[in-house]
């Protein structure tokens, strides 16, 4: 589920940061998305539209290319909140993707709680990077 990978995504990102407040900054983010991710989950399962079991390889491969530009940039930090911003970026858009369409009917304060959370964090994320 796309909430929940963003989540995982994250606590990976948090644990590439030498610098502590920006890893505490990211591992807030990620407790947030956590939350979401479990309501959404639960929302989702109560409709039967989501898979049993996610893609662990997927994960895992998605998480390794991930660290990589990091390891290259000269500021490491603003590589890491770029990359999230992008990736919330991306998220945000596919809100209305088919996979998230089962929570329109019954759902829809759950998904709108979704895009609130993402819009908030990416101007975090943009003022960070000011």
């Amino acid at each position: 589920m796309l909430i929940s990978r963003s989540e995982e995504d994250y606590r990976a990102a948090a644990g590439q940061l030498e610098e502590k407040s920006a890893a505490n900054f990211l591992n807030t983010i990620t407790k947030r998305r956590q939350v979401l991710a479990d309501e959404l989950e639960r929302a989702i399962r109560a409709e039967d539209s989501l898979p049993s079991e996610p893609d662990r390889d997927l994960k895992a491969g998605e998480q390794l290319l991930q660290s990589f530009a990091p390891l290259l940039a000269e500021d490491k930090t603003k590589e890491i909140f770029k990359k999230r911003q992008d990736a919330d970026r991306g998220l945000l858009a596919r809100l209305n993707d088919d996979e998230l369409s089962a929570l329109d009917k019954s759902h829809k304060a759950l998904k709108e709680a979704c895009r609130i959370q993402l819009e908030e964090t990416l101007a975090e994320l943009a003022q960070r990077l000011r």
